[in-house]
């Protein structure tokens, strides 16, 4: 079993999407649902009380009265799930139940740590297959390639990230980055130091609670820091559309650079090697 944490904002129709995709072959012992709504204003909320609170789907359904971010509600609905693999999950991506089952599947048998699918979009273009390289010079593989027919990256790589807007995570290894010691004194730094809010403790998991973007970076760094590893598998295939869960320019661009700031300097305390 994994429980499925779908983060939402302002992505009623992308939601809505991914829960019909589930829905199409739907098993209650594949998964567990879990939404995490920031607070939306285009009827997402209204959406979840009318349709997915009804289908009966084992999980928990938050619904907030303000946008905590991603991390936060990431990190919150991992707190209150209970399986031994989480899926952090944005509303913008798509899969089946049995696509579910099947990274269940591949992470026991690549003894994975971490795992991250191939998303490819609408159109069949890859949005992600994989970052390799190193830290200090990390590779995107694929991007925006043609691939109609998904028959392309379907390999295995060790990772060094892999796309937080379809992270697999096993349940030991998010308790044990999340209860970190060395983790939460910098957490602590970074609250005494204003550089991000004061989140209630749980929330204060592995995903860094940055304003956009680098969550899962962060967490991919600091697991392979901590000895775990990071696997990307391209034998599992899903739907992405890219960056459809928020606007491109402006307050985007400027909380991406905060967040890269805070990555920074959330690697330099800990001694990681970062770009």
């Amino acid at each position: 079993m994994i429980d499925l944490c779908i983060v939402s904002y302002n992505t009623k129709e992308k939601l809505q999407r991914l829960i019909d995709t589930l829905a199409s072959d739907y098993s209650s012992d594949i998964f567990n649902l879990y939404i995490f709504d920031n607070n939306s204003l285009d009827g997402t909320k209204e959406y979840i009380d009318d349709y997915i609170i009804p289908l009966g789907w084992q999980g928990k359904v938050i619904k907030s009265d303000f946008n905590y971010g991603y991390a936060y509600a990431c990190n919150y609905l991992a707190s209150i799930s209970n399986e031994n693999i989480i899926g952090l999950l944005n509303a913008d991506v798509w899969m089946r139940s049995v696509d579910v089952g099947s990274i269940e599947k591949r992470m026991s048998e690549l003894s994975a740590d971490i795992l991250g699918p191939k998303q490819r979009d609408e159109n069949g273009k890859i949005t992600h297959a994989g970052i390799f390289g190193s830290n200090t010079e990390p590779k995107h593989r694929g991007w925006q390639v043609a691939d109609p027919d998904d028959r392309l990256f379907r390999d295995v790589l060790e990772a060094v990230t892999v796309s937080g807007s379809a992270y697999f995570v096993n349940r030991s290894t998010w308790n044990s980055l999340s209860s970190d010691s060395e983790y939460s004194s910098l957490i602590d730094l970074l609250i005494n130091n204003n550089k991000i809010p004061d989140w209630p403790k749980n929330c204060r998991g592995a995903f860094l609670p940055t304003p956009h973007y680098y969550e899962e970076t962060w967490c991919s760094y600091f697991a392979r820091h901590r000895g775990h590893n990071v696997i990307y598998d391209g034998h599992v295939s899903i739907g992405h559309s890219w960056h459809s869960s928020s606007e491109i320019g402006g307050e985007p661009d400027s909380k991406f650079r905060i967040s890269q700031s805070i990555f920074r300097e959330a690697c330099d305390f800990m001694g990681i090697d970062h770009d």
